[in-house]
């Protein structure tokens, strides 16, 4: 079967059932919570400071903790109940960012402290993603994948860039606390609501389809998890096809970020706009992901997994050059849109692909690998972006979009065969429900 081939839809799409809806109105509530605090932050340093590779040292701090603790968060996602690490990481966030409501509120900020707020808020979203990405593929039914990421991702972004980060930019105005504390709240509701997940999708499953046990508190904890890491790293990198697909998104990971590490000075310096309506201008890319999001099993379906991320990740190199060279910001705001339609539809298909083809056993293990060279590496891009935005802040962009394009011609094969396995499954799995 050719990998360009669609993936005929069936009559009848199936529900997704209670189970992942509870899941996803906990998901909307941290994506809330996210979207108030990568955008208050930002704000809040950008009032402490001007200096580009100081501002950059947030974006820094957001992603490091992928660096150091990535491929360990993998192995634990592996052994444990997803549903109560997830709590757990948004009980953490909530008391951290409530903690920095305070300090920001008596007027003892500095930039310093929102760099460590940061770094262990994002520690602990190192845990909350990839138990939630793990534990997807066994609450969405079959042959739903697609849709279930496009629900989860549309709905961040509503959540994220049209409700957290408008709202903190209004917040911020009234009081520069005010976000961060908003921002606790929604981490606590976030958490309230995975509690209701069932037990039978909380663990891995075996190979069989049988829940994992936790390891016996004997033996030594520590060799364990080093021999599953690197159980995980042999299938991740082992897959010639699968590691060329994590070594292209680290790659143009490192783009995006040197773009978006200071991109709260491109908008307010050089675009003119005003702090107030910084949250609305990133808003503008939700608009894109919305759409792009709602369309994309339907774009799978007509073109294929292969033709779709191809001229998509074209189209995405493309729209970050224009942001860097567009002449104001209503011109920056268009393409802002389109890379955000872009980007999802992309980024929601190669998740899909892999979600399909690894399974669940080694699917927390494998994408922290993914994660971990993804995310971890993204603070060379953010001192990059920093760097580079010293001497015109338009660079970052133009560079970001270079560093997608040279990757996407290097990964092309990489995303055909990908592309024709995942498919081959989808389609097994549909012939046998239909048995």
């Amino acid at each position: 079967m050719n990998s360009a081939s669609p993936i005929p839809e069936t009559s009848g799409k199936p529900a997704l059932g209670r189970n992942f809806n509870r899941f996803w109105v906990g998901s909307l509530s941290s994506n809330l919570a996210d979207g108030l605090m990568l955008t208050a932050l930002p704000l809040v340093a950008a009032m402490l400071t001007n200096d580009p590779l100081l501002v950059s040292l947030l974006a820094v701090a957001r992603f490091l903790p992928w660096l150091l603790f990535g491929l360990m968060a993998g192995a634990v996602v592996d052994r444990v109940d997803r549903v109560r690490l997830m709590v757990g990481a948004n009980v953490v966030r909530a008391a951290l960012l409530a903690g920095l409501a305070v300090v920001v509120g008596t007027g003892n900020a500095t930039v310093w402290a929102l760099i460590v707020v940061m770094f262990l808020a994002m520690t602990c979203e190192v845990f909350y993603d990839l138990a939630g990405r793990a534990m997807l593929p066994d609450i969405a039914p079959a042959g739903t994948i697609d849709r279930a990421n496009g629900r989860l991702i549309s709905g961040q972004t509503v959540t994220e860039d049209f409700g957290g980060a408008p709202l903190a930019g209004f917040l911020f105005v009234v009081a520069a606390s005010l976000p961060l504390a908003v921002n606790a709240g929604a981490y606590l509701v976030g958490a309230l609501v995975l509690l209701g997940l069932p037990l039978a999708v909380r663990r891995p499953k075996s190979p069989e389809g049988a829940e994992t046990k936790a390891k016996e508190p004997g033996g030594n904890l520590f060799r364990s998890i080093i021999a599953e890491i690197g159980a995980g790293m042999r299938y991740t990198f082992g897959d010639a096809s699968l590691r060329s697909l994590v070594l292209f998104g680290a790659i143009t990971n490192i783009g995006l970020m040197a773009m978006n590490a200071v991109m709260v000075l491109l908008v307010r310096d050089h675009f003119g706009v005003p702090a107030a309506l910084f949250g609305v201008f990133m808003s503008a890319t939700a608009v894109g992901a919305i759409i792009g999001a709602a369309l994309t099993g339907k774009l799978v379906a007509r073109f294929g997994r292969f033709p779709l991320q191809a001229g998509g990740f074209l189209l995405q190199a493309l729209s970050c050059v224009a942001v860097g060279l567009a002449p104001n910001a209503y011109t920056a705001a268009v393409a802002w849109v389109l890379l955000g339609a872009i980007a999802t539809a992309c980024n929601t298909v190669m998740v899909s692909a892999i979600q399909t083809v690894v399974p669940s056993a080694m699917l927390g293990r494998m994408m922290s690998c993914a994660q971990f060279l993804g995310y971890g590496l993204t603070p060379v891009g953010s001192l990059i972006g920093g760097l580079l935005g010293r001497i015109d802040l338009r660079f970052p962009a133009i560079f970001a979009g270079v560093l997608v394009l040279v990757a996407l011609v290097m990964v092309l094969p990489a995303l055909r065969n990908f592309a024709r396995r995942a498919d081959a499954i989808e389609r097994a799995a549909r012939g046998h429900e239909e048995e």
